[in-house]
C-alpha cells in the first residue's frame, strides 16, 4: 500500500509520461463584467491577465477520460467541479471536488477511486477522501501534499491550461481553424483549434511540467496534442478541450489516450479559499498505509 500511495502523489503521472461535484461556494458572487465595448478589442492573453485580481476567480467544471487502448480497452472517467482563485500572477488557490467512474472495474478499485476534495493554497494541496481517506490517522481529515499545480492522482487533467498566459499564447499561435463555437456561459463563442507538441507545452506550462514530473524524451516531445479553445466576445476562454495519445507498449502493452473537456464560467467570481485547520491535517509519514501494493491503480485497471 505504501508503494501505491507514493505513486499516486506524483510518480504515476511521471511513469505514464502523462498529465488526470460540487458547485461554487454558496457565498460566491460574480463580479460585474466590464462593458463589451471596453473589452471586445483586447487579445485573449491581455483579457486573461485582466482577471488576475486578488480574491477573484472563475468556476471550473471538467470532464476527463483515460482510455487504455489495449486488449481490454477500458476507460476511467472523472469529473471535477469547483472554483479557481486568482492572485496578481494567476491561480493561487482552488477548491475542487472529483469523482471517478470505472465501468467494469472490480469493487476494490472503485473504492480506491472514491470521491475526493482538494484545496490548494499557497502551493500546498490538502486532499480529503479519495485514495487517502482510509489511511489518515484518527481525527484527521486532510492529507498535506506539497506542490499545488496539479491535483495528485489524476493524470488526465487539462494539459493545455488556458489560465496560464504563456500556455494560452503558445496554443493560439498554432491555430489552424476558427469557426462559431456555440453558446457557453451564456455567451456566443468562436472556437480556435489546432495542435501543439508535448515538448512545446513543457517549455511554457508549469502545469505540464508538474504533470509529467520530468522532461519528456525526444520521442515523447514530438507527440501532438490536439486542442480547442472557445473564446467569448470578451476574449475570455469559456471552454477548453484537449486530447493526446501516448504509447506505453513494452510497459503495459497498450496505448493511453487522454481526453479533457474543461468549462469556465462566472469570470470574476468572489473567492477566499483557506487552508484547513492544522488540527485536521496529516502529512504523508503519518498515514497508515497497511500492506505493500505492487501496482498502482491505473496499471491494475488497464492490465491485459
Amino acid at each position: 500500500m505504501r508503494r501505491m500511495i507514493a505513486t499516486l502523489t506524483g510518480a504515476t503521472a511521471a511513469a505514464l509520461i502523462a498529465p488526470a461535484l460540487v458547485a461554487a461556494p454558496a457565498n460566491a458572487q460574480a463580479a460585474p463584467a466590464a462593458p463589451a465595448a471596453q473589452i471586445a478589442q483586447t487579445d485573449p492573453v491581455s483579457a486573461l491577465k485582466s482577471q488576475f485580481r486578488t480574491h477573484r476567480g472563475v468556476k471550473l467544471a471538467e470532464n476527463s477520460k483515460i482510455i487504455g487502448e489495449g486488449k481490454n480497452n477500458r476507460a476511467i472517467f472523472s469529473r471535477r467541479n469547483g472554483v479557481l482563485e486568482f492572485g496578481k500572477q494567476g491561480v493561487v488557490a482552488s477548491d475542487l471536488t472529483e469523482k471517478f467512474t470505472l465501468p467494469g472495474a472490480e469493487k476494490e478499485l472503485k473504492n480506491l477511486f472514491g470521491p475526493s476534495r482538494t484545496l490548494m493554497v499557497k502551493g500546498v494541496s490538502y486532499i480529503s477522501g479519495g485514495f487517502y481517506g482510509d489511511a489518515l490517522p484518527e481525527g484527521k481529515e486532510w492529507l498535506r501534499v506539497k506542490g499545488g499545480a496539479v491535483v495528485a492522482g489524476n493524470p488526465a487533467q487539462q494539459i493545455v491550461n488556458p489560465l496560464e498566459p504563456a500556455t494560452l499564447k503558445a496554443a493560439l499561435a498554432h491555430t489552424t481553424a476558427k469557426r462559431p463555437g456555440g453558446t457557453w456561459d451564456g455567451t456566443r463563442t468562436v472556437v480556435h483549434s489546432g495542435t501543439i507538441t508535448l515538448g512545446e507545452l513543457y517549455k511554457v506550462s508549469p502545469t505540464v511540467r508538474a504533470l509529467l514530473g520530468a522532461k519528456p524524451s525526444a520521442k515523447s516531445a514530438t507527440l501532438p496534442v490536439s486542442w480547442k479553445l472557445y473564446l467569448g466576445p470578451d476574449q475570455l476562454v469559456r471552454r477548453a478541450v484537449s486530447s493526446w495519445t501516448q504509447s506505453l507498449r513494452g510497459l503495459t502493452s497498450l496505448d493511453m489516450t487522454y481526453l479533457n473537456d474543461s468549462r469556465y464560467s462566472g469570470w470574476g467570481v468572489k473567492s477566499a479559499i483557506k487552508a484547513p485547520s492544522a488540527a485536521q491535517v496529516a502529512d504523508f509519514d503519518e498515514l497508515d498505509l497497511g500492506d505493500e501494493q505492487s501496482e498502482d491503480p491505473y496499471t491494475q485497471v488497464f492490465k491485459d
